[in-house]
């Protein structure tokens, strides 16, 4: 008898919502790891007869499968059927390991303590999260792996550098901006030279650069970037985590939200992995990239005048020649800061894309820094 025999048993025997007879076969597949008969079997009764305990099975099932896509899609379409909370802890579970098998474990985390917020009973939940929690520490391990040996091979082709050329200080900011000057604009096909120090985009990609730092950063004038740099500074929130962790402050994380707690988590990781790779300054040279690079860009397309422009240039370059005393120190400080910038905000807690950016922009600083002396 297949599933579809079962249901029309069910509906004859007006059984209403008991589908234990469904459920029992589901589980005997289960329990054999036959989980493309699963999806046959389900696939046996209309979908919009379903039970939501059947969806659950099936969505597990695709998950054991590593069909994460569709079972990506399953949850969403079940999420508008749940109204219970241990339904919802089910489907937070659900998501949490299609996260945790897809290289997002600090994601995954997130959503089982979601989970555990609907239903602390919720079976497997502490395991799932344990689990997740040593893969994300095995990541950062490589993580650092790969960033002391780049760092390594920048610091030495900068100390073994023959006859550098001298940079003054009106040219520095182009150096010190270069990481996100290359990166930023990419996505547009817009390339900011690095050897071009008043740069002006073509009148054709003016509005498109426009267009770009008004939608993505809110920046339509100086006092726009100011705000900017302001609000999305890095430094600050790793400078202060770093001093609760050297004063051995325990965080609330009773009172936290679970992306808070996550996001705390994932600063202290960070901190612990790559805090010995930063110079005693601080991470504030990514800040200084973002914010010098933004405005090269906000001049490139006249959102700011020439006076501005070297304002800013200057206000900047002086703040990296203060913290700062060589491109080896710079560099530590900018690629760890983009490392972590990476993978709390832009991908959240992503930390295989978090090394991949650290790895080309750390690559960047090795292809031109030991061209030139730091800022004399």
């Amino acid at each position: 008898m297949g599933l579809g025999d079962l249901f029309n048993k069910k509906k004859q025997s007006a059984q209403g919502s008991n589908d234990d007879e469904i459920i029992s076969v589901i589980d005997e597949l289960f329990s054999n790891a036959e989980y493309e008969k699963i999806i046959q079997k389900t696939e046996e009764i209309p979908s919009d007869k379903w039970s939501n305990e059947l969806w659950f099975r099936r969505i597990d099932a695709l998950n054991r499968l590593s069909r994460f896509k569709e079972a990506k899609k399953e949850i969403s379409l079940l999420s508008k059927r749940c109204s219970e909370p241990k339904e919802d802890a089910r489907l937070f579970n659900s998501m949490g390991y299609i996260l945790d098998h897809t290289d997002c474990e600090l994601k995954a985390v997130e959503c089982f303590y979601k989970a555990q917020g609907f239903d602390p009973d919720l079976e497997g939940l502490k395991d799932a999260i344990d689990s997740s929690m040593e893969r994300a520490d095995q990541n950062l391990s490589e993580a650092k792996n790969t960033l002391e040996k780049l760092f390594s091979e920048i610091s030495d082709l900068i100390g073994n550098a023959g006859e550098q050329n001298k940079i003054n200080e009106d040219s520095a900011f182009s150096y010190i901006s270069m990481i996100q000057a290359s990166f930023i604009p990419y996505g547009i096909g817009i390339e900011i030279p690095l050897d071009k120090l008043f740069f002006k985009c073509d009148d054709a990609d003016k509005p498109k650069m426009k267009s770009l730092l008004k939608e993505q950063y809110g920046i339509t004038d100086i006092g726009s970037l100011q705000k900017w740099f302001g609000d999305n500074r890095v430094a600050p929130e790793i400078d202060s985590i770093k001093s609760a962790i050297e004063r051995k402050l325990e965080p609330p994380f009773e009172k936290m939200s679970p992306s808070e707690r996550v996001h705390v988590k994932a600063t202290m990781m960070v901190i612990q992995h790559l805090g010995d790779l930063v110079p005693e300054a601080g991470a504030g040279a990514w800040d200084y990239c973002n914010v010098l690079a933004l405005a090269r860009m906000a001049f490139a397309c006249d959102l700011l005048s020439n006076t501005e422009f070297m304002q800013t240039a200057l206000f900047f370059t002086d703040e990296c020649k203060n913290k700062f005393s060589s491109w080896d120190e710079f560099t530590r400080s900018a690629v760890v800061g983009g490392f972590y910038n990476i993978m709390c905000f832009d991908t959240q807690y992503d930390i295989k894309a978090a090394t991949l950016f650290a790895n080309a922009a750390g690559s960047l600083c090795k292809k031109n820094y030991p061209k030139v002396t730091w800022i004399v």
